[in-house]
């Protein structure tokens, strides 16, 4: 994926960390480094629904030997792993 489509990637992400998980409260700060698992924004049920969300916002599936907590630390992260798995789909 290009940078551009990378930004994309970062800022529908963003939306749906802030308005699912955060109940679209910004006090949080949230930015592309907030650690999502330390901070409890993302467990396992949060996760799933990331996940489908990015199945269904993308059209990437992320393979279970990918679902670990370096993929899912902080949106950069997510990215990265979704941009790996959208080149590869492609």
């Amino acid at each position: 994926m290009s940078v551009e489509s990378r930004e994309v990637v970062v800022g529908s992400l963003t939306r749906y960390i802030e308005s699912h998980l955060l109940d679209g409260d910004s006090s949080i700060g949230l930015t592309v480094e907030t650690p999502l698992l330390e901070w409890g924004v993302l467990n396992s049920i949060e996760t799933a629904r990331l996940v489908a969300h990015i199945r269904d916002e993308f059209g990437v599936r992320v393979p279970p030997a990918k679902m670990v907590s370096k993929h899912f630390s902080n949106i950069d992260r997510i990215a990265d792993l979704v941009c790996s798995l959208g080149q590869n789909e492609a």
